[in-house]
């Protein structure tokens, strides 16, 4: 297969034209798969994928991670529905995070796909942390390569009334993670940031929150410099993959009238490798 690209920006991401999702061989995949490490996001339009034929695309991926502490479809555990109605505010995403940092193995890959959409708004922002490392000095590179952050996932972070509805014993504390904050690609070998917002990346392994604060905030507000990132309008039929692994991303909330629906399904990822591990 040739791949018809139209990148979105000078830094990530990329939109592919006329392809069938549901119907590649293993060369068309394993072009598709070369891609997204390449461009960190790929974005196909005019997709008519049911749960199943869904399923079976993340499959070829990797093992579907079923997320620990929102539940999924019925039939599809590892398919969250994201449900925004009008007249409500959806918080679910709307800050910077990379998928499932609050667990010891977190996503490899997050693939979102549009169900129903407002006519305009809903955008999703995505931000390279390889770009972010790069642009550190050597003397912050330096520093932050022995240093591991402590997250854990934020059962009470606000919600729509059906993304709360989701949250499963939130009774019971979500058990935290520890990661480098330099990572390795497991698979390209280029170093990148990892953190999240600072609601889940909690603070540096071994300090306090208010010693981690100042530091935290400013590597996420390096992150998410505008050079850094770029935007993903989507229609109904959009499906878009990324490297969870070097990406941070964020749900716009700017359709306050209006119903959007997603189905997201995430890839089961590795242990996190740091500079020193490697």
């Amino acid at each position: 297969m040739t791949l018809a690209f139209q990148v979105l920006s000078g830094t990530i991401g990329a939109e592919i034209a006329d392809v069938d999702l549901a119907r590649l061989n293993s060369g068309d995949f394993a072009a598709i798969h070369d891609a997204m490490l390449e461009h960190g996001i790929l974005v196909f339009r005019d997709q008519n994928l049911d749960p199943d034929q869904l399923h079976e695309f993340a499959a070829r991926w990797g093992e579907v991670h079923l997320h620990p502490y929102l539940s999924g479809l019925p039939e599809h555990p590892g398919i969250i529905e994201i449900v925004k109605e009008a007249g409500e505010r959806n918080r679910f995403g709307a800050h910077w995070h990379t998928d499932q940092i609050f667990t010891p193995t977190p996503a490899m890959a997050t693939m979102l796909y549009a169900r129903e959409v407002p006519p305009a708004g809903g955008d999703t922002l995505f931000a390279s942390l390889y770009h972010a490392h790069d642009a550190l000095s050597d003397g912050m590179r330096a520093m932050l390569g022995g240093l591991r952050t402590y997250s854990i996932y934020n059962k009470e972070r606000p919600r729509s009334r059906r993304m709360a509805n989701k949250v499963t014993e939130r009774e019971k504390p979500a058990e935290p993670a520890i990661h480098p904050l330099i990572r390795v690609h497991p698979e390209t070998g280029r170093r990148a940031l990892y953190i999240s917002d600072t609601q889940t990346t909690r603070c540096l392994h071994g300090m306090t929150e208010a010693e981690s604060r100042p530091l935290l905030d400013y590597l996420l507000a390096h992150a998410t410099r505008p050079e850094f990132t770029c935007r993903v309008r989507w229609d109904v039929g959009s499906l878009a993959i990324w490297d969870n692994r070097c990406l941070l991303h964020m749900a716009l909330d700017d359709y306050p009238d209006h119903r959007r629906v997603m189905h997201r399904i995430t890839i089961k990822g590795e242990a996190t490798i740091g500079v020193s591990d490697s």
